[in-house]
């Protein structure tokens, strides 16, 4: 293989054609999920952004909120 001669095989040269052909199916896929992702739609097996996981955290930080007034309360009555 390594010896002179042409060793271009079955192909006639067109090898490159696979490297290209997947590195341009790693790129859409990319520029699809980052759009995809940039807009908060969902893309396909990805659930919604916008879900109850921000009624949660909106909850949570009400609750957070109230329970530091009460650390104040007791902290100005002692």
């Amino acid at each position: 293989m390594w010896g002179p001669g042409w060793w271009g095989g079955p192909m006639g040269g067109l090898w490159w054609i696979f490297p290209l052909i997947g590195l341009s199916i790693a790129l859409v896929l990319v520029i699809t999920m980052v759009r995809a992702m940039g807009s908060g739609r969902s893309f396909t097996c990805m659930g919604s952004h916008r879900s109850e996981g921000d009624q949660e955290v909106a909850q949570l930080t009400r609750e957070v909120r109230q329970l530091r007034e009460e650390i104040k309360q007791l902290k100005d009555s002692r």
